[in-house]
């Protein structure tokens, strides 16, 4: 039935009586044929580039080793270590991400300047120019300003990359402590490398940066000594303090933490923030803590060549004749920073470019290229065709001349010219018509706007002091034109703050921060991101009346989430309290099940951790977790009155306060900690506690808990009963979004034009009510009623639920948490019996020395003690996200850009963050991609038929690394993967290293070539990322500056993103395409009465204007008019583009330029043109006697028509913003020109060329009326032309087939929206603020 149906359908396609179709598809057919061409000779110059010569620049490619890299375990080296795969000693530690050196600058940017195609056309104009004889415009005229042009460029380039080294000469320098001879602190230190490389490092450094380090350990030929990262070599022993940045790839010999124990942060690594707990093997950890031990200690380390895996690293260690395993657990990798440890020895085994990180660096990054260049490259094609078909076309109409009168003529019969001298000077002749001062103009344009952009004060932070930095300004355009945004999410989205914001308890949530206050305003919330003046916290409660009988309350379809996505508390189903009402209810009556309970839950958050109390200067509490989350998490049980103030390896100490106010300090016995993996899922504790029993605390993710609960049958029903529900519920949602949403075209801004209107004739008064409804908020009456706290409730007031109620209303509770985007925690407790943990004990302790499989031998029988558990609560932090992250998101949304979040972290966290940004919405459809499920092909195809089948609103797709690296390595799963996810809204990559990062930048444009993608982030793990995407904008944030050098963009805040590109970008995208469309324009329309006036000197190539004139055209007279709307032009304002984001779709569709718009601008000029020289030489040349009748009064009055319609038009016909740059530049250029003709009235002598200009315009045509009329008579018919076509096109803008051919919809809506500016403009954002406060006050007053 398929195969006869498409059989059907291509019969219709191709009937003959169909001939409009028909026509299309040949126009398709050459399109498609005429880009797969383009296409091919960018592969063919790619491939010539890569085969022959990159290589003379990159080097090739290392063979493996045979059995790895050896590297002894010495305390010093008197020569450096050699690499068995280069001969010679191993790099040096320094890094380079500048994309030259002072070798490969020259020539690559020869062959990267000579394959723009402009340039090569003005090469292959300018040299047969040089040649004497041929030109009639002179010898150097052209490549002269090109050698010029693309020096300037070069020198640009440069200086861009001279910053870049300037940045790696900053990491470079940095100091490490490394341990070398005392004899060596006066030499220079060579650095290893290639053999050359030594010539230039042999010379001591200027700077002393090798300075003995004061300690406590005193060693008559060794030291601990200051060195330069770059001089740090394979095999040096590298001593580490706290907070210090790990400078090479490390193996860890020794750690100052207990059994050997160093806590690493790898957040700019791979953008995980929880730390990692490395350790040091027992044999090194003893003795290479002190010089005098690694004097003593003799082995090596073989390891891996170097890889760019970041989550696996094989080797192995050889100390006093025993060999040990090494893995990732006693490896510090550069760009990993010590934590919570004081001390850390490491031996060196990677160095510089061959570390990780730089490995999945983007070590040869291509310069990055405008996109509107690419539609500059065809507009370039057009006009070299049109160029030659000219003068093809005159040297023709030569030859007839020729034949017809030039050899009929006595005095010139004998001097023909030759068809190939006469073609190559016409050639030379127009080839202006394509103009040199376009590019340099150009970078004026672009020097302007990158000033504009940089001193924006909305896009400046006060709170870091960061200003928005642009590296560099040649592709300022493309920030109007991205449709792919690819998001880091730690330190990017996220501020790496862990907020404590709500916990579950005995079917109660309660509401923790001073933030989620009642009666809190919106204003308070929107400030809720600052700094609080006190250290101190007051938290809050929220309890909530969770029916458990859902078929009357989940099943109702929920109310959409607006867009500014602030929180809103209906006062009907929401009290709040706050905690010390909470904690004196506990306090007041201690022995009732809720209070049991509660303490229990508050007990298990201050003991169910690895945390380390810290006492500070002024007698204060703090602590240091390897996880933000364990943070808050213990934090908040301090500020509740569960204070951990000490803890070892065996005991943890925890300070309560009782009902009268005494304190209680009480020790807990650890007996065994079973530390969470990724695997697990959960993190237990098994402590004896002050009255001797056992006490099993588990927490981890209610997926893997809920199964393992005491009654777990029932609570996994119930479970599956709260999520049906819910889902059942958001299908709801989404179908009431889909039917609200088919009334019109999502993404369309000319859908907002009839609201703006109706609210400028009607405006509203504040304290007027909005039109539509309110209907108040549903009250629950039936099920359970959970009544609030207050100090005088008394004891059998206390609600009590059984097991289902209790299960239901906590589910419940967590699914509201992940739906508010808060990261969410199940905890558990058990009672474990005397004999029972002690034959677990013992299977326990096998598993932890056992040689073979350890870890899963550990979680096996740790699965044995995690059974039978009781559910205690629940727990919901907040990652807390930049201010304006989720209102952000949306509008870019709005701009109908994708955004992508591509982070390391692990999957559920990067979900939830997702929520809080709203890049998934409650109403989303999530497809989770996940290989080790097995048959990935299927997953794709069952997604992909939903999303064909449903009409889905908003989608997301889940992909973690692994199973990236599955569909990289299958052409076929990369068509089904690309083909599926292009079709969703949004996708999220979890645990993707920075080369899956930067692969993902590169992919998209291969599978979409028109689209344009922009990567954001702030971390070193980012920057291959931002290399490879077509913008990279870096973020200056905690994770270090190095994102933010090398990226083209630099912001503090993500929230500055709506200002880059909505508003400047877009700005900076309609700036440049009417820039190159004016500059084409312009000289189209000076050069056709040019063309034109050959006819009258027999195809001679006699110029129509004076040669100084003409020199100084696109200098003097036209440059003010292409360059000044090219800085300052805003065709609407920044609140419209702001309030509309739909409008940003105009530089996507690239409706700026285009060859349909080109194609009307040229044709425009062409008719033009022939009107200013039909006019002038039908009236003034031979309709009038001539005053003045040489050549130069016809040229000067056509030339001068041409100057003032060209700046008429520019500057005051199309530019939208009349400020007053462009008053003065109109003024300067009509009064320049007038002085010009003074100047060469008076300047030349006088001569009996047709050029006789000596005194013209004061004593010859300048005195004569009908020149004068002539030139005013021509403006004005060019004038009522140009304002008749906008009539038109204003009559025509409803018309469905001007929309579609005549000028496009988004040019419509801009037109429609500059008239609503100029009515009043638009409310903006303030309608949401006021909706936001009546619809608090009704609910206020409807409690």
């Amino acid at each position: 039935m398929g195969s006869g149906d498409d059989t059907h359908v291509k019969e219709e396609a191709v009937a003959p009586s169909d001939s409009s179709s028909a026509q299309a598809g040949k126009v398709t057919t050459h399109r498609a044929m005429a880009r797969s061409l383009a296409r091919r000779s960018r592969v063919k110059v790619d491939t010539v580039y890569e085969s022959h010569i990159a290589p003379i620049f990159q080097g090739k490619a290392l063979a493996p080793s045979k059995d790895g890299r050896h590297v002894p375990i010495q305390a010093c080296h008197d020569q450096p270590l050699i690499d068995e795969r280069r001969g010679h000693s191993y790099i040096s530690n320094s890094i380079r991400s500048a994309r030259y050196t002072p070798w490969d600058f020259f020539p690559r940017q020869l062959w990267f300047q000579f394959t723009r195609l402009s340039n090569f056309y003005f090469l292959c104009v300018g040299v047969p120019q040089t040649i004497p004889g041929l030109s009639t415009t002179g010898n150097y005229t052209t490549i002269l300003p090109l050698t010029f042009f693309v020096l300037l460029t070069m020198f640009k380039e440069g200086w861009d990359d001279w910053r870049r080294h300037k940045m790696d000469k900053v990491e470079n320098r940095a100091t490490a402590t490394v341990l070398k001879s005392r004899g060596s602190l006066g030499r220079g230190h060579d650095a290893g490398g290639k053999p050359w490389s030594r010539l230039w490092r042999s010379r001591p450094d200027s700077k002393n940066t090798e300075v003995s380090r004061p300690s406590e350990e005193v060693d008559a030929e060794l030291s601990w000594t200051h060195v330069q990262w770059d001089k740090i070599l394979v095999g040096d022993i590298v001593m580490l303090k706290r907070d210090d940045a790990v400078p090479a790839d490390l193996v860890l010999l020794h750690a100052s933490g207990e059994e050997g124990v160093a806590y690493i942060e790898t957040m700019a690594l791979d953008g995980e923030t929880n730390l990692k707990a490395k350790q040091a093997l027992p044999a090194t950890q003893k003795q290479c803590g002190t010089i005098a031990g690694l004097r003593e200690c003799k082995g090596y380390v073989a390891v891996e060549d170097p890889n760019r895996t970041l989550y696996s690293f094989d080797g192995r260690m050889m100390v006093d004749d025993y060999t040990r395993p090494l893995t990732l657990s006693e490896v510090l990798l550069r760009g990993s920073t010590l934590r919570n440890t004081t001390k850390a020895i490491g031996l060196v085994v990677n160095t510089g470019e061959e570390t990780k990180i730089r490995m999945n660096a983007n070590h040869h990054p291509k310069a990055k290229k405008p996109r509107l260049e690419r539609y500059a490259n065809q507009v370039i094609l057009t006009l070299i065709a049109y160029v030659v078909i000219l003068a093809i076309g005159c040297s023709g109409g030569y030859l007839l001349w020729h034949r017809q009168i030039e050899q009929r003529s006595w005095y010139i019969e004998n001097a023909p010219v030759g068809f190939e001298e006469i073609i190559i000077g016409y050639l030379i002749m127009f080839n202006n018509l394509i103009p040199l001062s376009l590019y340099v103009s150009l970078e004026i344009v672009k020097l302007c706007q990158q000033w504009l952009i940089t001193n924006d004060v909305d896009m400046y932070d006060e709170v870091s002091n960061e200003p928005m930095r642009c590296n560099t300004n040649t592709i300022l355009e493309n920030l109007g034109q991205v449709g792919f945004i690819l998001s880091d999410k730690t330190g990017t989205l996220t501020e790496n703050v862990m907020k404590f914001r709500k916990l579950s308890v005995a079917g109660t949530v309660w509401r923790h921060g001073d933030e989620e206050r009642p009666g809190a305003t919106p204003s308070s919330r929107r400030t809720s991101h600052e700094p609080r003046k006190s250290s101190a916290v007051k938290p809050s409660i929220e309890v909530t009346e969770v029916p458990f009988d859902a078929s009357r309350d989940l099943l109702r379809p929920r109310p959409a989430r607006r867009s500014s996505s602030r929180p809103r508390a209906s006062a009907a189903r929401t009290r709040e309290q706050s905690t010390i009402d909470l904690i004196s209810h506990v306090k007041a009556h201690p022995d009732t099940s809720f209070s049991r309970k509660a303490r229990d839950y508050l007990l298990g958050l201050a003991l169910c951790h690895t945390c380390l109390p810290e006492l500070k200067d002024d007698g204060s509490i703090d602590y240091q977790a390897s996880s933000p989350d364990e943070l808050a998490l213990v934090r908040v049980a301090h500020e509740l009155g569960f204070s951990v103030v000490a803890r070892s390896t065996h005991s943890i100490t925890l300070l309560t306060t009782d009902r009268n106010g005494d304190q209680d300090k009480s020790t807990y016995e650890i007996l065994d900690v079973i530390e969470f993996s990724s695997k697990r899922k959960r993190m237990s504790i098994v402590l004896r506690c002050p009255d001797g029993k056992v006490w099993l605390l588990c927490k981890g993710a209610d997926s893997v808990l809920i199964p393992r609960l005491k009654q777990a049958e029932l609570a996994v029903r119930t479970s599956h009963d709260v999520r049906r529900s819910t889902e059942i519920s958001r299908q709801l949602h989404r179908r009431s979004v889909q039917l609200e949403r088919r009334g019109g075209v999502e993404g369309r801004a000319s859908m907002a034009i009839e609201r703006i209107r109706r609210s400028m004739d009607a405006p509203r008064s504040r304290s007027q009510p909005r039109a539509r409804s309110l209907a108040p908020p549903a009250r629950s009456v039936d099920g359970l009623q959970v009544p609030s706290f207050n100090r005088r409730q008394s004891q059998e007031q206390t609600p009590t639920l059984d097991d289902a109620q209790t299960f239901a209303r906590c589910f419940q509770h967590l699914d509201d948490f992940a739906t508010e985007g808060l990261r969410t925690l199940l905890f558990t407790q058990k009672v474990i019996p005397a004999a029972e943990y002690t034959s677990w004990k013992k299977l326990y302790q096998d598993a932890t020395t056992s040689l073979v499989d350890r870890q899963e031998r550990i979680e096996e029988v740790a699965e044995m003690l995690e059974q039978d558990m009781v559910l205690l609560g629940a727990s919901a932090i907040e990652d807390k996200l930049q201010e304006g992250v989720p209102e952000t998101i949306e509008k870019l949304r709005r701009a109908n850009i994708k955004i992508w979040m591509l982070t390391g972290d692990k999957r559920e966290t990067a979900i939830n963050i997702a929520h809080s940004a709203r890049i998934c919405k409650p109403e989303s459809h999530m497809f989770i991609f996940d290989a080790l499920k097995g048959d990935l092909p299927t997953q794709l195809r069952n997604a992909a038929e939903t999303v064909a089948l449903d009409s889905i609103t908003h989608s997301v797709a889940v992909i973690d690394g692994y199973t990236l690296s599955v569909v990289d390595a299958s052409s076929d799963l990369q068509k089904q993967f690309y083909s599926l996810i292009f079709a969703l809204s949004s996708v999220i990559c979890c645990r993707a290293s920075p080369a899956q990062k930067a692969s993902i930048a590169l992919s998209i444009p291969q599978h979409l070539p028109n689209t344009l993608t922009l990567a954001i982030g702030d971390g070193a793990n980012d920057v291959a990322m931002l290399q490879s995407a077509h913008v990279g904008v870096g973020i200056s944030g905690k994770e270090g500056l190095q994102a933010a050098r090398v990226a083209d963009y630099s912001i503090a805040q993500f929230r500055f993103l709506q200002q880059l590109l909505l508003v400047h970008g877009r700005w900076n995208y309609i700036r440049t395409a009417r820039f190159v469309l004016a500059t084409f324009w312009k000289e189209m329309l000076f050069y056709t009465p040019q063309a034109m006036y050959q006819r009258s000197n027999g195809y001679t190539g006699t110029s129509l204007y004076e040669s100084w004139s003409l020199t100084a055209l696109n200098t003097l007279f036209t440059s003010l008019c292409v360059i000044m709307p090219g800085i300052v032009e805003q065709d609407l304002s920044a609140k419209t583009l702001l309030a509309v984001p739909e409008l940003y779709a105009y530089g996507q569709r690239n409706s700026g330029l285009n060859l349909r718009r080109y194609l009307v601008w040229m044709i425009g000029a062409l008719a033009q043109g022939v009107i200013i020289f039909i006019v002038p030489w039908s009236i003034y040349a031979k309709g009038s006697e001539m005053s003045d009748n040489n050549l130069f009064a016809l040229g000067d009055l056509c030339f001068t028509i041409a100057i003032v319609w060209t700046n008429v038009k520019l500057l005051l016909l199309e530019t939208h913003t009349k400020s007053l740059p462009i008053a003065i530049s109109f003024t300067i250029t009509f009064a320049g020109w007038w002085a010009w003709n003074c100047f060469l009235s008076a300047a030349y002598s006088a001569n009996l060329s047709p050029y006789d200009i000596k005194g013209g315009f004061f004593h010859g045509f300048g005195k004569d009326l009908v020149w004068w009329l002539v030139f005013i008579g021509t403006i004005s018919i060019l004038v009522v032309m140009e304002f008749a076509l906008k009539t038109i096109k204003s009559a025509l803008r409803g018309n469905k087939w001007w929309q579609k051919w005549g000028g496009g919809m988004w040019e419509g809506d801009v037109a429609l929206w500059q008239e609503i500016e100029q009515k009043g403009g638009v409310q903006g954002d303030e309608d949401d603020d006021e909706d936001q406060a009546y619809e608090e006050r009704f609910a206020a007053e409807n409690k």
